[in-house]
């Protein structure tokens, strides 16, 4: 309900997701979950909550695979995605990502109203494929090299031959969009196409011819406004997923959905971060803005550095007292219960 206070909502939202995680007979203790709450189209006084999970084991996979990086931001591709459009006011679409599974994420008026996850993706294709040619960088670029033909009545698959290890996997997705479409309490206009199997030619016409009521097209990030010069504009577009999660790292889109668990330097004020590689105990924003607002001119160098080392030495001398005094309570309380026993 719309009207429930934070804590009783988190207590809720944690209640729904157990008895979800009963019915389906799973231990909810194996997840890592978030969610974001969007409006409600079908009850105004509820509001919707959207729940992804993650297997805990699967986060501490990719956490130690990544271990010698400086890991800031695990999150959804499904709800990263949105980062790539600027949606107008009003505007109703599904973002059809075709990666490894593929995602359905629709907007209502510029929020993610649901997230939709189909098995068939990229990797049906890519394996079916790959048998023939052996190799996956193979069958990627026969993807890229394919071309459905879908004008003047020429039949589908007639000059192609890997259309008939495509085309199937293509079709269930068509299907599935189609009915999300149908099912929509609003009415969806745009459908976006990315992720690997959108490097097929034609593909957004394979959508289009299936769905006449909508726009189908690729989706080309919103910040690039014509073809860079050198670079074929696949090459961007068939790694809008990673694009769409390095912008998340930057703050991007649907705050809140980072699964990285935050660590001790995670867990401090900005102005309190160290800026790698300069030595200095600001963020680069707060640092610039503190140091020429506050005095009025851009410092020199050796100002800089002396401020930064003052600052350094306040916050040493201040982290040192508060752990004395959190040790001296600790020394104090364990002796307690020490002459406790002793008496007993």
């Amino acid at each position: 309900f719309a009207l429930l206070s934070k804590k009783d909502l988190q207590k809720a939202i944690k209640t729904e997701f157990e008895s979800y995680c009963l019915e389906k007979d799973y231990n909810p203790n194996v997840f890592e979950t978030r969610y974001a709450l969007v409006n409600n189209l079908q009850d105004k006084d509820k509001i919707r909550v959207i729940n992804i999970s993650a297997n805990k084991l699967e986060l501490n996979r990719i956490t130690q695979q990544l271990e010698g990086y400086k890991l800031s931001n695990i999150s959804p591709i499904s709800m990263s995605i949105t980062n790539l459009v600027e949606f107008k006011p009003k505007e109703n679409a599904i973002i059809v990502n075709m990666e490894e599974k593929t995602t359905l994420t629709t907007v209502i008026d510029q929020k993610i109203y649901e997230v939709e996850e189909i098995e068939e993706g990229s990797i049906d294709v890519l394996s079916k494929i790959n048998r023939k040619e052996n190799s996956y960088s193979k069958a990627y670029e026969a993807c890229k090299n394919t071309t459905i033909y879908t004008a003047d009545g020429q039949e589908l698959g007639s000059e192609q031959n890997y259309l008939e290890d495509i085309l199937p996997t293509l079709s269930t997705i068509v299907a599935k969009v189609k009915k999300t479409v149908a099912n929509s309490l609003e009415s969806i206009k745009t459908i976006y196409i990315t992720g690997t199997l959108s490097a097929i030619n034609n593909v957004d016409l394979y959508f289009q011819e299936y769905l006449p009521e909508t726009t189908c097209k690729i989706l080309k990030p919103y910040f690039i406004k014509s073809n860079v010069k050198g670079i074929s504009t696949k090459d961007y577009i068939e790694v809008n997923s990673a694009i769409a999660l390095g912008l998340q790292g930057l703050n991007e889109g649907v705050t809140g959905m980072n699964f990285k668990k935050a660590g001790s330097m995670d867990k401090l004020p900005d102005w309190m971060k160290l800026e790698v590689g300069k030595g200095q105990i600001f963020s680069k924003a707060s640092a610039s803005s503190w140091l020429t607002n506050d005095f009025g001119s851009t410092m020199s160098k050796i100002e800089r550095n002396l401020i930064s080392g003052a600052v350094t030495i306040l916050i040493t001398i201040v982290m040192y007292a508060t752990f004395s005094i959190l040790l001296g309570k600790q020394m104090e309380s364990k002796s307690q219960e020490v002459d406790d026993l002793i008496a007993d």
